[in-house]
């Protein structure tokens, strides 16, 4: 059992997005065990992945792409990860869909 979290996933809002991105960020990646730090946009769709394993860098991943959260060997689509969001990304998104 992990006494440390592998993986941290973090929805962003505009109430706490300045902490969110400086903050909370910079103590999360001091974590010792952490692997990967998952920054989900809430009012549009954008997902940043930081990981360890490329110096914390983020990648970002939008509809369409594919996530594979290595510390946890797990796949997802973004568009299933905002299957239940309501924004204007996805109301587009399930319009296209539907047509």
């Amino acid at each position: 059992m992990y006494k440390s979290p592998v993986i941290l996933v973090e929805v962003l809002s505009k109430s706490t997005r300045r902490r969110d991105l400086t903050t909370k960020r910079l103590a999360y990646i001091n974590i010792p065990i952490l692997q990967e730090y998952v920054l989900i946009e809430q009012d549009f769709v954008n997902i940043e992945v930081l990981r360890k394993s490329s110096d914390w860098q983020g990648r970002h991943y939008v509809l369409g792409d594919e996530i594979h959260f290595e510390s946890i060997d797990l796949t997802l689509s973004v568009a299933y990860i905002y299957e239940r969001v309501e924004n204007e990304d996805m109301t587009a998104f399930m319009q296209r869909a539907q047509d």
